[in-house]
């Protein structure tokens, strides 16, 4: 039996985090959070290779580390992984440059939970 796709989400917003989070395993995803940008990179280089994550969901906008930061960093270590970028700050020019560094996704907050979830299955190629 094949383990359930693993996502990262990487927000400093507490309550986003457990919402994504949670909304997620209840659709049999795991999932590790993370605070924020820092966090996601220690707990990718962390990893010993055998469980890859499917999926990071990762804010724009967090200290230290942006989402465009990791989505870089990212696209460089691990391109085959899927991330998506969620903002309250989202603007075409964001958008564009968040595309252009591989992103399979913006989305913009506030957004629907449903719509979210087709974002997500989208990125895992229909998943």
């Amino acid at each position: 039996m094949n383990p359930p796709p693993l996502v990262l989400i990487a927000d400093d917003d507490e309550a986003m985090r457990s919402l994504l989070s949670t909304s997620l395993r209840k659709r049999g995803f795991e999932v590790t959070e993370c605070r924020d940008g820092h966090e996601l990179k220690r707990v990718l280089r962390s990893d010993d290779g055998s469980r890859m994550p499917s999926l990071i969901v990762s804010d724009l906008r967090m200290p230290g580390e942006t989402g465009l930061d990791i989505l870089h960093w990212v696209g460089r270590w691990r391109p085959e992984v899927p991330m998506i970028l969620i903002t309250a700050f989202g603007d075409p020019r964001t958008h564009r440059r968040a595309r252009a560094l591989g992103a399979s996704a913006v989305i913009d907050k506030p957004f629907e939970l449903d719509d979210f979830h087709e974002r997500v299955a989208e990125a895992l190629g229909g998943a």
